[in-house]
């Protein structure tokens, strides 16, 4: 167990807890099913929660797919094989690791263990540690990319150069449009605007149109 919590990144105050964690149904009548449960909300609530902070601009069809394929059966058997955590589960005889979700099912009862044995904080950095391959694979996808970033990558291969904003705050117009941005692809003489209640966020619209714009005149 010593070899579990050292590739967890916690070690357990209350040594029954990762006891319990690793006690399939198949072994004891007291086993792992309850912390099980709990740890499925918890990590479901931290991928909800940091999906949310880190892509403010992905609308909630994305986050629902993103986050199920974070909390799959097939990524969270990955993960618990990367921990190595098959060699501590206590199975009832003929029961197997293989074919079944039991490795999965087990990260999720020790994630709910980590919880019960500090907080939700200390529990985060757990699972900051366990998940963040998934959230850099992530960073990868085109469409995560934002407004700004994508029109910058386009910019930059097509003309070497940049595309300028300028931003200003309208107190007559409503609070969801109160800022308004302009964005300037000076080499194609292109400009468009953009309105939003947050200058960056009118900064990406008017970045948004920009790439519409573009697509549609190389079409």
């Amino acid at each position: 167990m010593d070899n579990i919590s050292s590739n967890l990144g916690y070690f357990f105050k209350d040594k029954r807890l990762i006891e319990l964690a690793l006690t399939h149904k198949s072994f004891s009548l007291e086993n792992n099913e309850r912390l099980e449960f709990l740890g499925d909300a918890i990590l479901n609530l931290y991928v909800s929660e940091k999906l949310y902070a880190s892509y403010e601009d992905l609308n909630e069809g994305k986050l629902t797919r993103f986050k199920a394929s974070i909390v799959s059966r097939d990524n969270l058997n990955l993960v618990a094989l990367n921990l190595e955590i098959g060699e501590g589960i206590k199975l009832g005889k003929g029961e197997k690791l293989d074919g079944n979700s039991i490795l999965g099912n087990t990260l999720e009862a020790l994630i709910g263990a980590v919880f019960l044995d500090s907080n939700f904080n200390k529990t985060k950095k757990v699972l900051d540690n366990l998940f963040s391959h998934n959230f850099n694979e992530l960073n990868k996808i085109d469409e995560l990319k934002d407004p700004k970033s994508c029109l910058q990558e386009l910019i930059q291969k097509k003309y070497k150069s940049l595309p300028r904003y300028s931003s200003k705050e309208n107190t007559s117009f409503s609070y969801q449009n109160r800022f308004e941005a302009t964005c300037y692809v000076d080499e194609a003489k292109l400009t468009t605007n953009g309105a939003a209640k947050t200058r960056k966020g009118a900064e990406l619209e008017a970045a948004a149109v920009m790439l519409k714009l573009m697509e549609k005149n190389e079409s």
